[in-house]
């Protein structure tokens, strides 16, 4: 655990051999706006497209293990009867 701090610090104190970091929280970034606000905006579109496909994930998980249950029969059968009708969703 020791090592984290002294890695994390290490651009800082030996700057000869990396580039000074870029994004920093409580001083003033050394990135170009034109190249700051896309790579913010990319980071929340990130963010966002892995929270949804959690969500999906997540979704079919619980189908899967739930199968065999009442409600997730149901739910197939009513997408089956749409499907039929030619409803799309």
């Amino acid at each position: 655990m020791v090592n984290i701090p002294i890695i994390y610090k290490s651009v800082d104190w030996w700057y000869t051999l990396h580039q000074p970091a870029t994004l920093k929280l409580t001083e003033k970034s050394s990135i170009d706006p034109s190249m700051g606000y896309p790579l913010l905006l990319m980071i929340l579109a990130f963010y966002l497209f892995y929270a949804w496909v959690l969500l999906l994930r997540t979704r079919v998980e619980i189908l899967r293990r739930e199968q065999k249950t009442n409600w997730v029969q149901e739910i197939v059968a009513l997408g089956s009867r749409n499907s039929d009708k030619g409803v799309s969703r």
